[in-house]
């Protein structure tokens, strides 16, 4: 359920409506139907007091080993990029008019970017696909995502050719930010600047400046 994880603890909260996991609705391939749920979502997130929550997750997984397979809905960056142009639109509304108004919340697009690449499946692993890979399969996402006028963008946990993407200014800044338009809020994953050579979960100064 998209609602508990925006505030990372997993934890159902009692009435709440259950959906299909990601995996599930990836399956039915329904773009208009995932801006339904969305909408759902935001409404009930909203009755509990929180206004940004923590989905779309656009993971495009090339290896079922991965033990978060279950979180992407496919393999295919075009239904990747449709699913996610229609669960920011449930989220936060239509841009324009009326955009994040009273029965909206805040969408986060994650895990920026290449988490279901990994090499081996290994969770928070090393993604070595070249940059052209990397666009076309797994950033279909955020483009799905931005174009819709999506807030916030998370880093992901893993790296991009040896290099932790949370100290990644290059991805986070130079891409993310300036090629591709992204002009809103990007967040950490837990604790994932701790993971940055030479930082600790108490100072990432280099994470700061990428641009996190």
């Amino acid at each position: 359920m998209w609602g508990t994880d925006a505030v990372h603890g997993h934890n159902n909260v009692i009435g709440a409506t259950l959906f299909p996991h990601n995996i599930g609705l990836g399956a039915a391939n329904n773009p208009e139907l995932i801006e339904q749920i969305a909408k759902v979502t935001a409404t009930e997130v909203l009755a509990t007091g929180i206004d940004w929550i923590f989905a779309p997750t656009v993971a495009a997984v090339r290896d079922d080993r991965w033990g978060r397979t279950y979180e992407g809905y496919s393999e295919d960056p075009e239904i990747i990029k449709a699913y996610s142009h229609a669960i920011v639109t449930g989220l936060q509304g239509e841009p324009g008019e009326g955009f994040l108004g009273q029965g909206n919340v805040i969408s986060t697009v994650k895990h920026f970017v290449g988490d279901g690449g990994t090499v081996g499946g290994d969770d928070q692993g090393d993604n070595v696909s070249s940059e052209e890979e990397l666009y076309k399969i797994h950033a279909q996402g955020y483009v799905g995502g931005l174009n819709a006028g999506a807030q916030s963008v998370m880093a992901s946990f893993n790296s991009w050719h040896g290099k932790k993407i949370h100290g990644d200014k290059y991805l986070l800044n130079d891409v993310l930010k300036e090629r591709m338009g992204f002009d809103g809020f990007v967040v950490g994953d837990w604790n994932g600047h701790g993971q940055v050579q030479g930082c600790s979960n108490e100072s990432c100064p280099q994470s700061i400046n990428a641009g996190l």
